[in-house]
């Protein structure tokens, strides 16, 4: 059996500190986002080094080089400052790009045309934030679930909930259906990250490709070789937004739609 490490005096040595302290939660949960609005504002030693302008400079890093290039080190050499002049905004590169990421996404908050219904403005939204991230690719490559809790994140629920309870979805399926739809965008994106279908040489190479296979095992891409090799990413995306819509559509018709129990149960929690 081990005996109690003692000081000097043969009283028992305190604990360090750190043993005790709280885990600190994930960059980019709930807890973490709660955690960061309450803690004290930090100092800032240089006034011109604002978390704007490192974010700013970890996006054009992000555009021109790549996740790989996403450091500390070369986010400080981007901005003329020390390593230690990031960390008075950010704690590590985890919290960097979890701030980075909710910045990015707040193209969400664009208002749609004011004439559309709602088919027509959660399309808009749809391709508006596909086309963002298209353009942003390093983005689609870092986005994960957490991100979804900022700020800039919470904005794009708030209008989905609102575009999709007002269209007739109880506030349960309301969130699920705005989750599923922005799960849809990110994959699409992931999916066709590096390919361009549209480009006419892919084209011709996946036609060439296909017609080479097997037609004892692959007698269907064989047979279509040439309108599959035509398909492009922007067919894919719309096939399957129209198909999430019309499923959208459909709920807010099925039975199992409960939006008024829902509002009961919520009436019943703030009475109790």
């Amino acid at each position: 059996m081990h005996e109690p490490t003692t000081g000097a005096a043969g009283e028992p040595s305190p604990e360090d500190p750190r043993k005790n302290r709280p885990a600190e939660p994930k960059p980019g949960t709930a807890a973490w986002w709660l955690a960061r609005e309450n803690e004290p504002a930090r100092r800032r030693r240089r006034r011109s080094l604002t978390l704007d302008a490192v974010l700013d400079t970890a996006m054009a890093l992000l555009d021109t080089r790549g996740v790989a290039a996403l450091t500390m080190r070369n986010i400080a050499e981007g901005l003329g400052c020390t390593q230690a002049s990031l960390y008075r905004h950010v704690r590590n590169r985890e919290e960097l790009v979890t701030l980075l990421i909710d910045r990015a996404i707040s193209v969400a908050s664009s208002a749609p045309p004011d004439d559309a219904d709602w088919v027509g403005k959660a399309a808009w939204s749809a391709r508006l934030f596909r086309d963002h991230l298209l353009r942003h690719p390093g983005v689609a490559s870092v986005l994960r679930g957490t991100e979804r809790l900022g700020p800039n994140s919470l904005a794009g629920v708030q209008y989905s909930l609102d575009l999709f309870i007002g269209a007739g979805l109880s506030p349960r399926l309301a969130y699920a259906a705005a989750s599923s739809l922005a799960t849809f965008v990110i994959g699409s994106v992931h999916f066709n990250l590096g390919l361009d279908a549209s480009d006419p040489k892919e084209s011709r190479h996946r036609r060439l490709l296909y017609r080479s296979r097997d037609p004892a095992a692959f007698p269907l891409i064989v047979q279509h070789a040439d309108t599959l090799a035509e398909v492009s990413g922007d067919d894919e995306f719309e096939i399957g937004l129209n198909a999430l819509l019309t499923g959208f559509r459909a709920l807010i018709q099925s039975p199992g739609n409960t939006r008024d129990q829902d509002a009961e149960r919520g009436e019943a929690c703030s009475r109790s």
